[in-house]
């Protein structure tokens, strides 16, 4: 019984070879997720996915650095409402929140993604949650002892004093910045901060 195929149009990245390959219809919704498949000429890996309605080729490692090319910021607040507002603010400056609820999360997190930079609550040790384990500092402590080197800004629900801000051990958590949660323009102070952090050059 014959199968329908539709036409994908495959120019190589690597040396320009054109070639026309023919996909199976019951193939093409596994072709426009992303499919591998190799050059006939130059043998270059090339990953084929569906964008936009057109099949778009690609090298993995182009398609790596599309998918990493925005800033991935793990928030870490037990606060639902907290954690909404960062989401929403990070997503309109065309940042990739990842959120974590508390330290366990944060921690599996942080072994399995690229993280460039954490915004970490001080105060994460919740009775009522099995999983938060650890506040804030004892996170950046732990993050230090698995080598882990990622620049972090501390948010607060209290006020930010001067004996707070310069303690000398934030230098040696790699603490850049702190925000006090709270008033209506926080997460401008927040965006503003990140900014300042990953395009300061």
């Amino acid at each position: 019984m014959s199968d329908n195929k539709e036409a994908v149009e495959i120019e190589c990245p690597e040396c320009a070879t054109r070639f026309r390959l023919w996909i199976p219809a019951r193939l093409i919704p596994e072709w426009e997720d992303g499919s591998q498949l190799g050059c006939i000429k130059c043998r270059a890996s090339l990953k084929v996915a569906k964008e936009s309605g057109v099949f778009v080729v690609s090298t993995p490692e182009e398609a790596d650095t599309a998918e990493n090319g925005k800033d991935n910021i793990l928030f870490i607040d037990d606060d639902k409402l907290i954690r909404q507002m960062a989401e929403e603010a990070l997503q309109e400056s065309g940042m990739v929140p990842v959120m974590a609820q508390n330290s366990t999360e944060a921690l599996d997190i942080l072994k399995n993604d690229s993280i460039n930079l954490i915004v970490i609550d001080l105060h994460l040790k919740n009775p009522n949650d099995p999983h938060a384990t650890m506040d804030g500092e004892e996170f950046l402590w732990k993050i230090k002892d698995m080598n882990f080197s990622v620049p972090s800004i501390i948010t607060t629900g209290k006020d930010l004093i001067d004996d707070i801000i310069l303690d000398p051990k934030w230098l040696d958590l790699n603490v850049k910045g702190f925000v006090q949660k709270g008033n209506p323009f926080w997460t401008d102070e927040l965006k503003a901060k990140i900014h300042e952090l990953l395009f300061k050059d």
